[in-house]
């Protein structure tokens, strides 16, 4: 992938065209929109607003955008895809201090997976659709498109180990599965609620988490042959089968954490059973947006709520709340999985009080 004339170019004017904020500034309060992407490089305590957005020789803002998905690169940290909600897919070569429209469908972005042998490889999902491009964003191509249009493909995932596999589910709980890099598609198991979440084993990539809307956790240990579901473990935890993510500790091996109506539950044993941590509000009092591990060291918790950001060091023991950059919603909340004390905050609408209803 080439970075381009217009690229440096337009890094060379955002100051000049967007303000301090847009390259870096340590400011916590934008000067203008508060949307898009929001960057920290200390945990949290400051805060710059990534909104430069070029098209052309141009430098426009990304900070009215509302943020949907967000995904690095395997190969490239520095590179990060993030979708919208109607602008498509945009994207950073530069840790994102600048982004590029990323060409294929302008509409909401539900879910993005990148091929983590082949960087040039990436899906993504919009409404009932999922696209491919296969060379660096030049050229996409719808791969699938399913006939009811109310459906919504909510999540993609390629399998780490054979890229040739890829998981799609839906929001009417279809989990489908392409076992020649999307060019063909089969329902491997419908699952009765909308799909939140996938998530591969670590060691086996045969071993397959998916996260629902309302009943629980499914688990595969063979690709898919056969399902079970985990649900008794998760009932005695009032709306833990409310799944909002999956996230593994890169660190220890079986170690998953479910982030989900209840709170943030772990579990040390792939599933068969669950312990709560302890966080700063009662069991579904706060509704956690994302969740996310420092790869490097699994003491590292950190999740964000609508207009907050809470950080533990210990594990989960203890927890630091600091306020958000921004008034609108969060949506995501991503580490740099290379640099430590980095995060990546993406901004969804405005709560409803601002947005006049």
């Amino acid at each position: 992938m080439k970075r381009g004339a217009s690229l440096l170019m337009g890094a060379a004017v955002c100051v000049l065209l967007l303000g301090q904020g847009c390259s870096g500034g340590t400011s916590s309060t934008a000067k203008g929109p508060d949307g898009g992407i929001w960057k920290t490089t200390t945990r949290g305590t400051s805060w710059s607003q990534k909104r430069v957005l070029i098209k052309g020789p141009k430098a426009v803002s990304l900070g009215n955008d509302v943020m949907t998905t967000m995904v690095f690169d395997p190969e490239d940290s520095k590179t990060v895809y993030a979708g919208t909600t109607e602008r498509g897919l945009v994207y950073s070569l530069d840790s994102g201090d600048s982004w590029q429209e990323g060409g294929g469908p302008t509409s909401q972005i539900e879910s993005i997976a990148v091929d983590p042998k082949n960087k040039c490889v990436i899906y993504l999902t919009t409404t009932n659709k999922i696209f491919k491009t296969e060379n660096c964003m030049r050229d996409w191509k719808m791969m699938y498109f399913d006939p009811k249009t109310d459906k919504v493909f909510t999540r993609i995932a390629v399998d780490w180990y054979n890229p040739t596999i890829v998981y799609a589910g839906t929001s009417e709980g279809d989990m489908f599965k392409s076992t020649d890099a999307g060019l063909s598609w089969l329902v491997s198991k419908r699952v009765g609620s909308s799909i939140t979440a996938f998530l591969f084993d670590g060691k086996d990539s045969r071993i397959v988490y998916v996260g629902t809307k309302g009943n629980g956790i499914w688990k595969t240990m063979d690709g898919g042959g056969t399902w079970i579901q985990i649900w008794d473990a998760l009932s005695k935890f009032t709306n833990a089968g409310q799944v909002i993510t999956l996230v593994a500790d890169a660190q220890s091996e079986n170690l998953i954490y479910l982030v989900s109506g209840y709170g943030i539950l772990s579990s040390a044993d792939g599933g068969t059973s669950w312990t709560p941590l302890t966080l700063t509000s009662k069991p579904g009092a706060a509704q956690i947006k994302d969740f996310t591990i420092n790869p490097r060291n699994g003491k590292e918790l950190t999740y964000v709520t609508a207009n907050a950001l809470l950080t533990s060091t210990d594990g989960g023991q203890a927890w630091t709340s600091q306020k958000l950059p921004s008034a609108r919603i969060a949506k995501f909340i991503k580490a740099d999985p290379n640099v430590d004390n980095t995060f990546y905050l993406g901004m969804g609408a405005a709560p409803q009080s601002q947005q006049g209803f």
